[in-house]
Order: structure tokens, then sequence, then C-alpha cells
């Protein structure tokens, strides 16, 4: 089993559970604010310190409320669509993380690496060489564009996707770089689909390679696709990476082996994995 630092799928588990809070306070917010109108109307009445008729300020605030009721659906639907988005992409990273626990004891996995451009799910260094991970919990057909984008389903993505991530893997590197005072490592950028169809050869998105799930492992395994490093650089990458990960305050750097770890407090994305299992 490969050596685990981290917890699989924290970002998203965290902006899942964010994406919820605001669905919960929008709606507190309109509740409060027409019980608020009520309130004025009521006391206007009572107090009939207006001349404007009681009916009239009745339609008033059956506009007010008609409002105020659709502009909360629509809010609710987006953070709704944001926190189904994001639960996906925690199932997606937890598969891909459990995968790569299976890789030999020679490996060390990292999940959830933050750097300055942005959340890494996954980087693993072993004696093939140092890999960045994304998991695009899609699902469908994915090909490339002609300039190396993603297609999905035949249709262009709607962001750079593969630019994103190869900016946040060459962050990482040059960060390792520093705090190993070399550079005659290289770091490959994968992509893995745990649900969609892959018809991305590689090289058709640049420098980033697209691959299954399934797959994953033996691409990992098979030194073509990375340069091979020494026992040395690998101990040397994985103290870098380990201060990398670290700069993270909320970044858990307890090695586990076998067991993936799940964001505490997250009941409802504890419940969905089990009951998956």
């Amino acid at each position: 089993m490969a050596q685990v630092y981290g917890v699989a799928g924290e970002h998203s588990a965290q902006r899942s559970v964010a994406a919820f809070k605001k669905t919960i306070l929008t709606l507190l917010g309109v509740i409060a604010a027409l019980c608020v109108g009520e309130g004025v109307l009521a006391a206007v009445l009572f107090l009939r310190t207006t001349s404007i008729p009681w009916s009239v300020m009745a339609a008033m605030l059956l506009i007010a409320i008609c409002w105020a009721s659709r502009y909360a659906m629509r809010r609710v639907e987006e953070f709704e669509k944001q926190r189904l988005s994001y639960r996906a992409g925690f199932l997606g990273e937890y598969e891909v993380a459990i995968e790569l626990e299976g890789l030999s004891d020679q490996f060390t996995v990292f999940n959830n690496v933050n750097t300055k451009r942005g959340n890494l799910d996954h980087v693993v260094v072993g004696p093939t060489g140092l890999f960045a991970i994304e998991t695009k919990n899609w699902t469908g057909l994915i090909s490339a564009t002609a300039d190396g984008e993603l297609k999905r389903n035949g249709k262009d993505a709607t962001a750079p996707h593969v630019r994103k991530f190869l900016s946040r893997a060459m962050m990482v590197r040059e960060q390792a770089m520093v705090l190993t005072r070399s550079d005659d490592f290289y770091i490959r950028a994968v992509m893995v689909f745990p649900k969609a169809h892959v018809e991305a050869p590689y090289g058709s998105t640049g420098k980033v390679h697209c691959v299954r799930l399934n797959r994953l492992r033996d691409y990992i395994d098979d030194p073509r696709f990375s340069a091979k490093l020494s026992k040395e650089r690998v101990d040397e990458l994985i103290r870098a990476l380990q201060g990398i990960a670290c700069m993270d305050v909320d970044f858990s750097d307890t090695a586990t082996a076998g067991v993936t770890r799940i964001p505490k407090g997250h009941a409802v994305l504890d419940a969905t994995i089990e009951s998956a299992a």
C-alpha cells in the first residue's frame, strides 16, 4: 500500500457544505424579510399612521413576497447546482484516492495540496516519477479540441481546464525545485475520469494526459510516462511536498496506509460513501 498524506476531497467537501449553508441563509433571509414586512404592515394598519388604503398596502406586500420568493428560488437553485457539483467532485476524488492507495509502498500520495494557483487533488511521487493528478467526475464522452482543451459529449468545455490544471502542476514543480535546489525532475500532469469514456490520445491535450480510473495505476507504474527517480531523489521530493502541503494550516500531515480518510464533520458525504460501499 502507498503511504498517504492529507484528506481526499476535503476542498470539494468544504465547498459543497458552504453552498448548502448559503442555501439555508438565503431562505432564512427571505423569511426574516417577509416577517419584518408583515410586521410593518400590521403596525401601520393598527396605528393608522398613513393615508394609503390597506388594500393597496396589502397588494404591495403581496408583490414584495412574490419578488422575494422568485429571487430566493433562483439563488437556491444556483447554490444547489454548486453543491451537487462539488459533491460529485468529492466522490470522484475519493474514488481516485482509493485507487492510488493500491500503489506499492514505494509510492507516496499527497491528497488535497493547495498551491498559489489553486488546489491539486492528488500528487504522487515514486520510482517512476512525480505526478500531479486532477479528478474530473464527468459522464459521457471526453475528447480533445484542436487547441488541446477538453470536449464533453462533442461540445467544448466551458473553461480551459487543461491550461489551468497544467498551471497548478507547474507551480508545484517550481516550489519543489526551490526546496530541493534542483531542476532535474519532471512532473507529469494527469486528468482522471472515473465515469466518462475517454477518447483523447496522449498528446491531444498537450502536456496533460487523460486516463480512465481503471488505467491510472498501470499508467503511474509505467516508467515511459515520467522520468525514473532514484530512492534518494524520491525521499527528497517527499520532504519537499510535505513542506509545500503543510503551508496550508488545515493540511493533515499524518501518514496513513490502506485507509482513505474523509473530511470530518461532513455527515451527508459520509453517509453517501457508506451507502455506495
